[in-house]
């Protein structure tokens, strides 16, 4: 065999790549694993969300926000509070406190258990994997704002009755008696006792063996009393006088009651065991006595008016009606009163009858026909009393009822009302009836703290005088025959008008003068009919139905030609008697003009162009 001398056969050489390839892994995995660390921490702090298999004394709050978990306690623990006691005993005899009588402050729970796990940034991954294994249970503070029945119970059966310190009110005065030393409880150890007790209750955790927490008699010195609870027990709120909203009753004053609690505890610190001290009772009176109210209500007439009523008898009815409902209304301080809510609805069911409207310049008759006049004296009434005016609606046409122009106010069905409110200081009352006269009365009684009152004015700034027209009617009227009035139609004049509010103190000063409104109320034309082949006899110019032309007398007819041959004159006949046609009546003066009232017109306001 031949061998190659001084020739060093080489080993192939090991690869190097496989480790490499496995660290590279490894490291792979640990930045994964650590950026899946980092994504679940940034999760955690943003999602605002309790970790999983997370509770809060035993009410179960995974997944929720903080909110949700505070509805979720008050309506679990809230069942959990009303149906368990924590018992104890003391001198043989057992005393129970209902888990009603503790409070859970929940929001405070859940704020506390959401802060416990957000924890730093790094941590809040590890806190959630830990809550994931092994889930977590946060307690409720549960706490006692006042001393159990229970245990007060409890303190008067079995302590010492001469270790007790008692009071008693008398008319001016708090009296104590001072209690000796001698057997009592120990409240505060034993009150914390029950607040732990009643914490495991809630949290279910199984802690509790439920038998009763005993309680041991010491001999101690007098407990000072639970002087704010006796504060409580004495204050008395002072509270003026009023009038019920409901009943519209006076509710009585009263006077306020309190102590000085520090000149008590003071008093009582300084009083020897056994002995008696008392602190003066501090009484503050109301800024409105029952009596001083009694006096005031409705004692002065802040306002009145009277108006004419205009019939016929369905129109009395239906204001004699409407007044009812007005009268005896009260409105207390800040009040707004709806004409129509307190004497709607306009119907005859409601108990209205019909009676006559004026509407689109005709007299009709219509339910509730005559309310408005009601309205009107009502609304004129609020400004003499000088009420705040919140909805007032004028007639299309000046009615005439109303003594000043411009003081109406319309109503109908729910769409216009008349609306004012009591912005005085105390309440009003209304007043209203119609007299045998047919009188319309109303009034506001009030307390008039400020002699203020209204006058209200109104200054027309032009008149629209209303006119006579004409329309052709052969029915109605014959030739020759003189026109004919439609009674259906009442004649208005329409007028401009500004209402002016002034204001006069109790001795007759203008304090102001405001403009209210500027009303314009429509012209309502007479209509007169004719027959048409007069005319001309009439001067009406038939294009308008106005007598604007030259009245022109008819020709007469031509005389008949004499008979040549003479007739023998018949015997005489008396001729018939004809029955003369009656003269026309006289076109009555106008009932309105300038400086002239126009005569009530007895409707009601069926619609906004309706009048009264």
């Amino acid at each position: 065999m031949d061998h190659q001398e001084g020739k060093r056969v080489q080993k192939a050489r090991q690869g190097t790549k496989g480790p490499k390839i496995v660290l590279a892994v490894v490291i792979v995995l640990i930045l994964a694993l650590a950026a899946g660390y980092v994504g679940l921490c940034a999760y955690v702090g943003r999602s605002g969300r309790y970790l999983p298999n997370t509770s809060i004394s035993g009410v179960d709050v995974s997944g929720l926000t903080q909110v949700e978990a505070v509805y979720r306690l008050d309506e679990q623990l809230g069942q959990k509070l009303g149906g368990q006691t924590v018992d104890f005993t003391c001198g043989g005899n057992v005393y129970s406190v209902p888990l009603s009588d503790f409070t859970v402050d929940t929001g405070a729970a859940a704020q506390q258990a959401i802060a416990a796990q957000a924890g730093s940034f790094l941590t809040r991954g590890a806190g959630y994997l830990s809550a994931l294994l092994n889930g977590t249970d946060f307690s409720a503070g549960v706490t006692l704002d006042q001393t159990p029945s229970a245990v007060e119970q409890a303190v008067q059966e079995c302590s010492d009755r001469e270790a007790q310190t008692t009071w008693t009110q008398e008319e001016t005065e708090l009296v104590f008696q001072k209690g000796r030393t001698g057997r009592t409880l120990d409240t505060e150890h034993l009150e914390g006792a029950l607040i732990e007790r009643a914490g495991q209750l809630l949290s279910g955790d199984g802690s509790d063996d439920g038998s009763p927490i005993e309680v041991q008699l010491i001999t101690a010195p007098p407990v000072e009393p639970d002087f704010e609870e006796i504060y409580q027990e004495v204050l008395v709120e002072a509270a003026d006088a009023y009038l019920d909203a409901d009943t519209k009753q006076i509710v009585p004053s009263v006077t306020g009651v309190s102590f000085d609690i520090s000149a008590a505890r003071t008093a009582l610190k300084e009083a020897a065991e056994g002995g008696r001290c008392a602190v003066p009772l501090d009484f503050e009176e109301p800024k409105l006595s029952t009596e001083e109210l009694s006096a005031k209500l409705f004692a002065d007439v802040l306002g009145t008016s009277v108006t004419s009523c205009a019939g016929p008898s369905n129109r009395w009815y239906n204001i004699d009606l409407a007044a009812s409902r007005l009268n005896g209304v009260i409105l207390l301080p800040g009040e707004t009163f709806s004409y129509n809510d307190t004497v709607g609805p306009y119907t005859k069911s409601s108990g209205y009858k019909d009676a006559g409207t004026y509407q689109n310049g005709q007299s009709i008759d219509a339910t509730a026909g005559g309310i408005c006049q009601l309205s009107s004296t009502l609304y004129w009434t609020t400004l003499k009393a000088n009420l705040e005016i919140v909805e007032r609606n004028k007639h299309a046409f000046n009615g005439g009822y109303m003594p000043v122009i411009g003081t109406d106010a319309t109503v109908w069905s729910n769409q216009l009302d008349f609306r004012f409110k009591n912005d005085t200081e105390y309440p009003i009352k209304i007043g209203a009836y119609q007299d045998k006269s047919h009188k319309l009365h109303v009034t506001i009684y009030g307390t008039d703290i400020t002699g203020i009152h209204g006058e209200p004015y109104s200054v027309i700034i032009s008149t629209m005088p209303y006119k006579n027209t004409y329309k052709p009617d052969a029915s109605k009227v014959p030739v020759g025959g003189e026109p004919v009035r439609d009674t259906n139609y009442s004649r208005y004049n329409g007028y401009t008008v500004d209402l002016y509010q002034k204001l006069v103190d109790k001795d007759g000063n203008t304090v102001s003068t405001t403009l209210l409104y500027r009303n314009t109320y429509k012209a309502s034309d007479a209509v007169y009919y004719y027959n048409p082949a007069d005319a001309a006899r009439l001067g009406i110019d038939t294009a308008t139905g106005l007598k604007t032309l030259t009245p022109v007398e008819p020709s007469p007819s031509p005389s008949p030609s004499p008979d040549p041959t003479p007739t023998p004159a018949p015997t005489p006949v008396p001729t018939p008697e004809v029955t003369p046609t009656p003269a026309p009546s006289v076109e009555p003066t106008p009932t309105t003009g300038p400086g002239m009232e126009p005569s009530p017109e007895p409707t009601a306001s069926p619609s906004p162009e309706a009048s009264e």
